[in-house]
């Protein structure tokens, strides 16, 4: 069976307002684009499937599923986006500790509250931006 390769793929939120904000600006630092962005909101049934996220997890957190289908969640789906994209990566693994995981959940968990909500799915308006993931 032969391996496809394919892009990082940022899967978020497209209501919430934070999540939105953070893939407003994580597109606008990548001028190579080298991320796909996909609304938890429009993913196909086969890839929920497939990495066996539920809606409470889909909600939960940005997502990133890596060219070799691995998934990563949370706080450390945030640092690889940033790895892929800062010239410096030093402040990248400052996601990718306890108290930045712990600190993403506590704010996951509020951010509605905190942040609001939009009305309609935010996708970005770019030509590598997909819809229909796989």
């Amino acid at each position: 069976m032969e391996m496809v390769t394919h892009k990082p793929r940022l899967v978020y939120d497209g209501v919430c307002n934070l999540c939105t904000g953070a893939v407003r600006l994580i597109n606008a630092i990548d001028h190579k684009h080298l991320i796909e962005y996909a609304p938890y909101q429009m993913l196909d049934r086969e890839v929920t499937k497939r990495y066996a996220l539920s809606a409470a997890e889909l909600r939960g957190g940005m997502h990133i599923i890596r060219p070799d289908d691995s998934l990563v969640r949370g706080a450390a789906a945030i640092s690889e986006a940033c790895r892929l994209l800062a010239p410096v990566t030093l402040i990248c693994d400052l996601f990718n500790t306890p108290l930045a995981r712990r600190l993403y959940d506590l704010i996951a968990s509020r951010r509605y509250r905190l942040f609001g909500c939009r009305e309609t799915c935010y996708v970005p308006d770019v030509k590598h931006t997909i819809i229909k993931v796989f």
